[in-house]
């Protein structure tokens, strides 16, 4: 009886933790999470590397921070990155499927994360 009341015991301390880390986080923690790691352009292929700057901004890997980066995004932003990636998703997609099952770089994830974020745009 004292097992169970001591793992009884430990769970309800693990989820008063959990909320008490909720209560403290930063309002604007996710801005840390929404960093990119600095992309190399010398890693994509030539004819996307001029879409470096937009992955840079948008290729962001939380969730979280990506919807809210969306959310905040202004027309004038929105329309930028429809208007470069949109006709160049199929070979950017291309680009990333060439990968297989190996190992991304952060460059082809970052350009991943940009295509999420578009079908997320309203």
């Amino acid at each position: 009886m004292r097992r169970l009341i001591s793992g009884a015991t430990l769970l309800i301390l693990s989820l008063a933790g959990c909320d008490q880390r909720e209560a403290t986080r930063s309002p604007s923690s996710s801005d840390a999470a929404a960093a990119v790691p600095p992309l190399d352009a010398g890693q994509v292929p030539p004819d996307l590397r001029d879409l470096v700057p937009l992955a840079q901004r948008w290729g962001i890997g939380d969730d979280v921070a990506r919807s809210e980066r969306v959310q905040k995004a202004t027309d004038a932003e929105r329309s930028e990155l429809r208007t470069a990636f949109g006709p160049r998703q199929p070979r950017i997609t291309a680009w990333l499927d060439s990968f297989g099952q190996g190992p991304m770089s952060e460059e082809a994830a970052a350009f991943m994360y940009t295509q999420l974020a578009i079908e997320e745009l309203p």
